[in-house]
């Protein structure tokens, strides 16, 4: 997949404009606070309407503006010349594919497969569980639409089951809602244990080519519970029913899983330096577009947020070495490449785009 050009009016500091992207290497450079992130946040919403930056859209619209509008031209390995517009305000959102709404999240997610490296990637390591979980959800949505909607349908029923919790529900309710709920938990697990496992094998490889060899890089998925089937799952909600109106929410579940990132010296956030821990990430990410390419069939464009200036020179190599050389990439930055001849160059003043 290929971006061929990107028109926005009114999002962020941008109030119009328009850039052409049918190269394969394009570097977006400017100053800081000038757009660069913008542009690329712009075109990372294509694959889940996900901001890699917020997640809320109120922050979206130019200042003043209650309203923004993102339109797009891709090449598609399937689809072939695609036109996809974006329309946000405070009604809602709009969707459109070649002048067709697109009414359901489900129906777009992982049509159009996108993975951006940022300095906030660094979370992935040294954040919450949730940060590792939203990855691992993004992740597995994107090519598993059985898996979103397991996963939808998991919240809506924990969230309708602490509700119960808080209110005092009777056995018969929190039973009819947890027999919805266990089938859901179940799939989910499952999803992840073979995503997972997939990212395992890839980060390792990828991150051999990254920095040097005999690092010795590890991913370990740690399931909150270990329930193998819905009967399982079912056994494990009605038995912490107590504690968990005590504690007025469902203490154990797929909601609570998590994974983390190591080296042969141990976890790498307390022992990898900060060299190694960002390698780790931008590894990570890059197991993630192999992960896309491989369940979809689909080459997936790499928007690289200003990353490689905090890496060091064999890293930095060692990205580049990594990247698939057929896939696009666009990244942003202060200064010019090494290699700026081979890239086309746009400077970015002001939420404005010149070539």
């Amino acid at each position: 997949m290929r971006f061929l050009n990107l028109r926005l009016q009114d999002f962020r500091n941008i109030e119009f404009t328009e850039i052409g992207l049918g190269g394969d290497r394009h570097f977006l450079l400017g100053q800081n606070g000038q757009g660069k992130s913008n542009l690329l946040e712009a075109l990372g919403l294509v694959t889940a309407l996900r901001s890699f930056r917020t997640q809320t859209h109120a922050s979206l619209p130019r200042r003043g503006k209650k309203n923004y509008t993102v339109a797009y031209e891709l090449e598609h390995d399937v689809q072939g010349a695609t036109a996809l517009e974006l329309h946000s305000g405070p009604a809602g959102r709009t969707v459109q594919i070649d002048g067709e709404k697109v009414t359901r999240l489900v129906d777009l997610i992982g049509r159009f497969p996108v993975v951006t490296l940022c300095s906030g990637d660094i979370m992935l390591l040294r954040g919450s569980p949730a940060e590792r979980r939203r990855f691992m959800d993004l992740s597995l949505s994107v090519v598993n639409r059985s898996y979103y909607l397991a996963l939808r349908d998991f919240h809506r029923g924990i969230a309708e089951r602490n509700r119960l919790l808080k209110k005092g529900g009777s056995a018969a309710e929190l039973s009819a809602f947890e027999a919805e709920i266990a089938p859901h938990a179940a799939r989910i697990a499952e999803f992840r244990q073979l995503g997972m496992q997939h990212f395992r094998e890839v980060l390792c490889r990828i991150y051999d080519v990254i920095a040097e060899a005999g690092e010795g890089p590890e991913l370990e998925f740690t399931p909150n519970v270990e329930a193998g089937d819905a009967e399982a799952y079912l056994r494990i909600l009605h038995n912490g029913r107590e504690r968990d109106r005590i504690l007025g929410s469902t203490q154990r579940g797929p909601h609570r899983d998590d994974f983390s990132l190591g080296l042969s010296v141990g976890g790498a956030r307390e022992y990898a330096s900060d060299g190694q821990q960002r390698g780790l990430c931008v590894a990570l990410r890059m197991a993630q577009a192999s992960y896309y390419r491989e369940q979809l069939g689909l080459v997936p464009v790499l928007l690289a947020d200003d990353v490689l200036g905090e890496l060091d020179p064999v890293r930095r190599a060692g990205f580049w070495r990594a990247c698939p050389q057929d896939a696009q990439i666009i990244a942003t930055g202060t200064e010019l490449p090494t290699d700026a001849d081979k890239w086309s160059v746009a400077q970015v003043v002001s939420g404005s785009v010149r070539v």
